[in-house]
């Protein structure tokens, strides 16, 4: 590769590594090309990216990169989130639903770095939205409940009054 090509990777993605807003890492081996493809177009649906990268590369444009070499000793690739939501983890949902068997190394999120068990933990978690609407709903419940108690004794009088006036 040549030297050009190789400093713009780096100059991209140092871009990517301050403007997301978080990354996961998932191993290459046991993923066939058609596979990570559906991943990739998945994860653009999604304000996602599926980005395989050289290691060296990686180390170059982040020096304080949270991963040792000896955790990535597989090919990898990132899939990166640049929204609030992540949206993009979730494609690792679709993707295991697909029955695609995919191993994720880590991640990283708020300044943390994640196992990979916090990865998949996020993936399964509601979207904002989803999360809105329970919330909502809860909220709602016990005023409703409490308009239905509020009412019940008015109403059995009437019904009470209006037996006795026939």
């Amino acid at each position: 590769m040549r030297k050009e090509k190789k400093q713009k990777i780096i100059t991209d993605l140092k871009q990517k590594f301050e403007t997301s807003s978080a990354y996961a890492l998932f191993s290459l081996l046991n993923l066939s090309a058609e596979n990570l493809e559906f991943l990739r177009r998945e994860a653009k649906k999604n304000s996602g990216l599926v980005q395989v990268v050289k290691k060296t590369l990686v180390y170059k444009s982040n020096p304080e990169f949270s991963f040792s070499d000896e955790e990535l000793k597989e090919p990898f690739a990132f899939l990166w989130s640049f929204d609030e939501d992540l949206k993009a983890f979730k494609v690792l949902n679709q993707v295991k639903k697909q029955e695609i068997e995919i191993k994720v190394l880590g991640g990283y999120f708020a300044k943390r770095k994640l196992t990979p068990n916090d990865v998949w933990e996020l993936a399964n978690l509601p979207s904002k939205e989803e999360l809105l609407a329970k919330l909502l709903s809860r909220l709602n419940s016990p005023l409703f409940h409490l308009n239905l108690t509020l009412n019940s004794p008015l109403k059995n009088l009437i019904l009470v009054l209006s037996a006795i006036k026939k």
